[in-house]
């Protein structure tokens, strides 16, 4: 005993367990399709869960659409950003331990616990083994046809493994897809396994078999950073909870999801989305920002498949102890109804809160019974024919559906002996808000116990409505919809969290979805048999000496063959925008195999000739089908006009010179352009050094593009904005031709 007890020290203070030293907490981001995503190997998604202190992100936190991060009046804004954290929960037991006494149960949060700070999930709850991003595109980067491409894959999967501290051990696969039909949700496959690995090290520290095991996935919800931002300069906890979002739960798809219907004021359906406070008529008319409401998203999760393998029997679990069900909890082969939880809670989601939530002993969410079913009927037509299949598993509170932020969906107890295996499937889904109009209801949505309204159905808010400016009471508009349309990044027929939901059943079953919709009745692996178009070609794109855009992309797109192509390609759409999100202008529509089009080198060319040097746009080309089915923009470039690169050194210009401070160009994109000068006249390969009046070096410059000009936006090498006065600058090549020059900054 004591040589053992020596090894145990001698190896913590000195050996550190090759897992902990060499694997750390990673992260991969899901981006090819417009539903962006962060993942990590500890069981997190998107962030540690916490509520406050987060109004800047760098990783996408279920963001939709991608690429939003953007600047209105000056100010930079992350974009649309939609959940706060998320991740997974593991309770479990040993045999013959006191289920009631908490310091014996085993607990793992990966991303599913948080408050107003994030807790330590890594080398505590967590232990990563590995993390890994495959990219099984159509096309290479190189622009020729991909020979590995698997079409009855993902474009875009994840693969992550970690142990936890209960000695169940998970494998995680993500999928994402570029399809428009198909790309505004993320699959999630998981797959718990016992191997009795604690802390990690790859080896099991023992053979013991688990009780009462449950299996919980987390989501704070919170639609969306950009809106509650623009409302209340903040997006944290403190503003969601002012009487804005409303959680909602279509029975008929085991979807839950958030829509933001309020502005801090009341819970009008017609101040829905959050109206711009200051630019609704003008983002409204010309779809810049996405359209005029800032909070439009539904943001949503779906169950697609649990597991009922190893579930717990009569006998085998307290959760089905006389005194703690009834006849209706209790399925066909005697195990509990799932979900064993459906909880819609607070954002705050700490430790010591969620530990007793998740105990056999004790239903956080209640349970449907016959009252609820008989005495809070839904409204005529909108129940499903199969709704006694509900009565007895984890109840959706409706009651704190205005809290809306954090959602828990437990399954179990299950009884896990060494090897065993338990999998499950779920779907994060967004869309455009969750109807298209009146008459659908779902369960949520009121204001609960805060007024009392004990109602568990309520319509289902839609933007074929008013808008309500909040702070005046002027109506915006009669019916949003009808008078704007959908913004750009609605790219088909696809629209509101309701249809993603179907289409990610769709894509995991490959069936069309028949409601209600039975996770049980699933496969326990996606199909993905998914129709494809053709796929959008890759880019390059250079200036030309007149500062245009010069695109050009091969042809690869016409060779490609799949099982279930949509059909032959037929056009490429030439795109550009001043916003990754749009509006889109539609440049031009050129027929493949056009001769017109075609270099010398088989390439399409296209040059815009409505560029400006200085200004920023984004460029896209999608590939079409003769029946109108088009690829996503996968080939996303942002382009700010240059001239081409000179021949050789001559003379080099600053420009604005002199430089004043409303004098520097416009363009998009976060830099901030205002503050541009430009050195005009560079070959390709130049060092440009820029010094004060009294010879003091302020910055230096690599350049090293095929443009005629590079820009510098006034930041000295230590990261000081300059100020006033005159500058020189020593432009050098690597042939070693040399060039000086000055010019004045006002400000």
């Amino acid at each position: 005993m004591i040589r053992q007890t020596l090894r145990f020290l001698l190896a913590a203070l000195f050996l550190v367990p090759a897992a902990s030293a060499q694997v750390l907490r990673e992260k991969q981001v899901h981006r090819r399709g417009m539903l962006h995503e962060t993942v990590y190997n500890t069981g997190e998604i998107g962030r540690k869960w916490f509520y406050r202190d987060h109004d800047i992100t760098l990783d996408p936190l279920m963001e939709w659409p991608g690429n939003s991060a953007t600047v209105i009046d000056g100010l930079q804004y992350s974009g649309q950003h939609n959940i706060i954290g998320g991740g997974i929960s593991i309770a479990a037991s040993y045999a013959d331990v006191n289920i009631f006494d908490l310091n014996k149960r085993l607990y793992s949060f990966g991303g599913s616990s948080g408050q107003h700070v994030p807790i330590t999930v890594a080398g505590v709850y967590s232990f990563p083994v590995s993390i890994e991003r495959i990219e099984n595109y159509p096309i290479l980067e190189d622009g020729v046809l991909n020979p590995a491409y698997d079409p009855n894959e993902a474009e875009e999967i994840i693969h992550a493994h970690w142990h936890t501290n209960t000695g169940i051990s998970v494998w995680r696969t993500s999928r994402a897809w570029s399809y428009p039909d198909y790309d505004d949700l993320i699959i999630f496959e998981y797959t718990f396994e016992n191997t009795g690995d604690t802390n990690g090290d790859g080896t099991p520290d023992n053979s013991e078999t688990l009780h009462e095991v449950l299996i919980g996935f987390h989501y704070g919800v919170a639609p969306s950073m950009l809106g509650f931002q623009r409302w209340y300069g903040t997006w944290e906890y403190d503003f969601m909870y002012k009487n804005d979002l409303r959680a909602y739960f279509d029975r008929h798809r085991w979807l839950r999801y958030v829509i933001n219907i309020g502005n801090g004021v009341d819970s009008d359906f017609a101040a829905s989305g959050k109206p711009d406070p200051q630019h609704f008529a003008a983002f409204a008319n010309t779809g810049e920002q996405g359209g005029g409401l800032m909070s439009p998203q539904a943001p949503g999760i779906q169950m697609l498949y649990y597991d009922r393998n190893h579930l717990a029997t009569k006998g085998n679990t307290i959760a089905m102890a006389p005194q703690l069900i009834n006849r209706y909890m209790v399925d066909t082969d005697s195990t509990l109804k799932q979900p064993f939880m459906n909880k819609v809670e607070s954002g705050n989601s700490r430790e010591d809160k969620m530990k007793p939530k998740l105990v056999p002993y004790s239903r956080w969410s209640g349970t449907y019974t016959p009252y609820r079913e008989t005495v809070w009927a839904p409204p005529p037509g909108t129940e499903d024919p199969d709704s006694l299949r509900w009565t007895g598993r984890g109840a959706f509170n409706f009651r704190q559906s205005y809290k809306a932020v954090g959602h828990h969906i437990v399954f179990g107890p299950y009884i896990l002996a060494p090897g065993d295996k338990i999998e499950f499937s779920l779907a994060e889904v967004v869309g455009y808000g969750a109807a298209d109009g009146p008459g659908d209801w779902d369960e949520g949505g009121g204001l609960g116990e805060v007024i009392d309204e004990q109602l568990p159905w309520h319509e289902v808010p839609h933007f074929a409505d008013r808008v309500i400016d909040p702070s005046s009471g002027r109506t915006l508009t009669d019916n949003y919809l009808d008078q704007y349309g959908y913004p750009d990044y609605v790219n088909s027929d696809v629209r509101t969290v309701k249809d993603v939901a179907d289409m990610a059943y769709n894509a995991y079953t490959g069936s069309e979805p028949v409601l209600p919709l039975w996770p049980e009745d699933n496969p326990a692996d996606g199909v993905y048999r998914i129709p494809t178009p053709p796929p959008a070609p890759i880019l390059v794109i250079s200036n030309n000496d007149r500062a245009h855009s010069v695109i050009r992309w091969g042809r690869a797109a016409e060779q490609f063959t799949h099982p279930r192509l949509t059909g032959a390609l037929t056009s490429y759409r030439v795109w550009r925008s001043q916003e990754a999100i749009g509006p889109w202008t539609l440049l031009a529509d050129i027929p493949a195999g056009s001769a017109a089009d075609l270099t010398e080198a088989d390439e399409y060319e296209f040059i815009d000739t409505q560029t400006t040097v200085g200004t920023s746009q984004w460029y896209a080309v999608t590939s079409v089908d003769a029946q109108g089915a088009e690829s996503g923009k996968t080939n996303l470039i942002n382009v700010t006009a240059a001239l081409g690169a000179a021949d050789e050194l001559t003379e080099v210009h600053a420009v604005p010179n002199p430089f004043y401070l409303s004098s520097g160009f416009e363009g998009g994109g976060l830099q901030n352009t205002a503050q541009q000068i430009g050195f005009y006249g560079l070959p390709e390969q130049a060092t440009i050094d820029v010094y004060s009046y009294s010879g003091q070096l302020v910055d230096t410059i690599e350049h090293n593009a095929a443009q005629y000009s590079t820009p510098w936006f006034q930041v000295s090498r230590n990261d000081q904005e300059v100020a006033s006065g005159v500058y020189f600058f020593i432009v050098r090549t690597p042939e070693g031709g040399t060039f000086r020059g000055k010019f004045i900054v006002i400000k």
